[in-house]
């Protein structure tokens, strides 16, 4: 099926949609060299640490990464007999400068840094990082009887995760709406990145909203999916959600409360418009319409 099928194809606001998935579909180039780079690293941490494996997550396993501004996050799980001082988990902050101080070993002439709860290295063509997040098996569990890890927090603690079972989830929600979600997070990365700060928002929390929401099922445009993604993210504040799965607790919008004000204040505005620019075309005027979310995109939406 043609990626592209759900876009009402008379409507230019439905094409102008379109062009954004076609924008942020990773390239043959991203994929190589993303790939390259997770299997180089794997590699470097299992001959420096006490490894167990190595899995894709995030954005990149939920095929919701997009073109130019997605990384790989790379889940490294170690043995759980690194990972203790006597009875309990050494503290999260050690085991990341443990993992940043075997990378740097490694890649001597690239950065690596931390960003609280991973390990970046960007290597030399600077636009296809990989996060590197450490991680403890813990045990099955959650709805799917999935691995359960704990990864670093970002303030020295563990923080509870399931990332196949979160996969699981959203890929049930996508298919319950015919493909489109997957899409609809693209466009809501893309969106992110329209102004000269990248709004600092989760890509997964607006993907377990989605499919939490249950927004993108049905005969909706991508227009009224991302104007309602806009609308319940203002309502709510760009407040934590509820994990749907139980399994990690509260899962955060943004990383600071600065940056989740921040982020409130770009999402009101655009919700306004988005709601604006979806009544336009109800009534068919489509000039109005696109004028709206040319106003959303910060006039990055395309014509």
């Amino acid at each position: 099926m043609n990626v592209y099928s759900h876009a009402i194809t008379q409507s230019p606001v439905a094409v102008s949609f379109s062009k954004i998935v076609a924008r942020a579909q990773l390239t043959s180039r991203d994929v190589a060299l993303f790939d390259s780079h997770r299997f180089t690293i794997a590699r470097a941490i299992e001959n420096r640490l006490d490894f167990s494996k190595a899995e894709i997550i995030g954005s990149f396993a939920r095929d919701t990464a997009i073109h130019g501004s997605s990384d790989v996050d790379l889940l490294v799980v170690l043995r759980k007999r690194s990972l203790t001082w006597g009875d309990s988990l050494k503290r999260s902050t050690t085991v990341l400068a443990d993992v940043r101080l075997a990378l740097q070993d490694r890649f001597p002439g690239t950065m690596v840094g931390k960003d609280g709860q991973a390990v970046v290295v960007g290597f030399n063509d600077g636009q296809h990082p990989v996060d590197v997040v450490p991680a403890c098996y813990l045990q099955q569990g959650g709805p799917y009887n999935h691995p359960v890890y704990g990864i670093p927090d970002g303030a020295g603690g563990w923080l509870v995760t399931s990332p196949s079972s979160h996969n699981r989830l959203v890929a049930e929600a996508d298919g319950r709406a015919g493909g489109k979600l997957k899409y609809a997070a693209q466009i809501f990365k893309y969106w992110r990145c329209t102004r000269s700060v990248v709004v600092p928002l989760s890509g997964f929390h607006a993907e377990l909203l989605l499919a939490h929401e249950g927004v993108c099922e049905g005969a909706r445009s991508y227009a009224e999916i991302f104007r309602d993604l806009l609308v319940i993210l203002s309502n709510r504040g760009c407040s934590a959600l509820n994990d749907p799965l139980d399994i990690s607790g509260r899962i955060e919008a943004a990383a600071t409360s600065a940056k989740r004000a921040q982020a409130v204040r770009t999402v009101d505005d655009s919700a306004r418009h988005a709601d604006a620019a979806v009544q336009a075309e109800s009534a068919g005027n489509y000039r109005e319409a696109l004028r709206q979310w040319q106003m959303a995109f910060n006039d990055r939406f395309p014509g």
